[in-house]
């Protein structure tokens, strides 16, 4: 409920106008250390893995695998409920993306884009909250959260995709600061209340057949 609280006054702060000042002297900020090609590439070449489609990809290869599958199925689940919601977000706060949207130093190759971050014609435009962080966000969460008792360091590293998509998001001027936080909180909320629902700390019930088949085996 905080979380909720939180996003909620963000939300109308945006929708206001009151972020705008902040937002535009970052942008103005990262405008002005720009222009390093090696910086630029780095900075393209990381933003791609937080694609919406490489994420789908993790997403199908964790439930593939028997022993992450609940782990993918609810990242799947909070995926695609992140990106249904965000489209009707958008339009209603009505923030415009960036001016300067996708600038570098660059010239990329012919047919080449950066994702965009709505999936929608009617949605394209807007950029409050960010998609692309939201959906980074809960894959950190939920694969975090899934590995955390096996691994705690590497539950914990996991924070450092989403951090990482941001930084390039802002870099590119996809986004501003304020996209980037409420993309954070809203990732985060739905990711909880997902695993929350679909029971993120239980493990991922066996077959019958499955089951028979150990059996068997014991036997």
């Amino acid at each position: 409920m905080i979380l909720v609280s939180i996003f909620v006054v963000l939300t109308v702060l945006v929708s206001a106008g009151f972020t705008s000042d902040l937002d535009s002297f970052v942008n103005i900020s990262i405008k002005n250390i720009q222009g390093n090609k090696n910086v630029d590439i780095f900075m393209v070449a990381l933003t791609s893995l937080g694609d919406l489609s490489t994420l789908l990809v993790v997403g199908i290869i964790l439930t593939i695998i028997r022993r992450t599958r609940r782990l993918g199925l609810i990242f799947l689940i909070s995926m695609v409920f992140i990106a249904i919601s965000i489209i009707y977000i958008k339009p209603i706060v009505g923030r415009a993306e960036p001016i300067n949207k996708n600038q570098t130093s660059l010239n990329l190759p012919k047919g080449f884009v950066l994702e965009n971050d709505s999936v929608v014609p009617f949605a394209s435009g807007f950029s409050y909250p960010s998609n692309h962080i939201a959906i980074a966000t809960a894959f950190a969460f939920i694969f975090g959260f899934g590995i955390y008792q096996r691994n705690k360091r590497a539950s914990i590293l996991i924070w450092v995709f989403p951090t990482l998509m941001a930084a390039t998001k802002l870099y590119l001027m996809q986004h501003y600061l304020a996209d980037i936080v409420g993309g954070f909180l809203f990732g985060l909320i739905i990711s909880i209340i997902m695993s929350n629902m679909l029971g993120l700390d239980k493990q991922f019930p066996v077959s019958r057949i499955k089951r028979k088949e150990d059996k068997s085996v014991q036997e």
